[in-house]
């Protein structure tokens, strides 16, 4: 059990993180999610990889926090301070431009493009993931590549 965590934790907290911005909450997120993995292990069923019945259990996870936020909308306004790293500033001036033009999607679109991108999930496995038709999830991917190219343009037009 310890193996499937230690390979699959860095993979599921970013899978938050990029979901969220919120570092601490991105932790307790993945920890429940592993909770989950863990009391439901006996259930899986090698029909699909493992990694993504895992992410079918974060997908659900990150469904249910963003209906949480819904109704409580009260725990948006904890801040959260996020560890400090030792990467090149332009780098991190590049991350924080896509991070940005991430949260202005819609959570559907940024779900299924980080799925894509930064897990490199197939949209076949992304549509089992989420639920959603794979029609339904290259329009996401389609629609959601399009904002963040405008939003991105934006920013060097700022001067970034």
């Amino acid at each position: 059990m310890n193996i499937l965590i230690g390979n699959y934790y860095p993979a599921v907290f970013a899978y938050f993180y990029k979901n969220t911005s919120k570092y601490h909450q991105s932790k307790d997120l993945t920890q429940e999610v592993f909770i989950k993995m863990v009391s439901g292990i006996s259930r899986y069923r090698p029909k699909a990889s493992f990694k993504s019945w895992l992410f079918t259990i974060a997908s659900n996870h990150l469904k249910n926090y963003y209906r949480l936020l819904s109704r409580h909308p009260e725990y948006l306004e904890i801040s959260e301070d996020v560890p400090a790293s030792e990467t090149v500033v332009s780098e991190i001036e590049i991350k924080n431009d896509i991070k940005e033009a991430l949260a202005h999607l819609p959570p559907e679109q940024k779900e299924t493009i980080i799925l894509r991108f930064y897990n490199d999930f197939t949209i076949k496995e992304i549509s089992k993931i989420t639920g959603a038709m794979e029609t339904t999830v290259k329009a996401r991917i389609r629609y959601g590549l399009e904002k963040l190219k405008k939003e991105l343009e934006g920013y060097d037009e700022k001067g970034r």
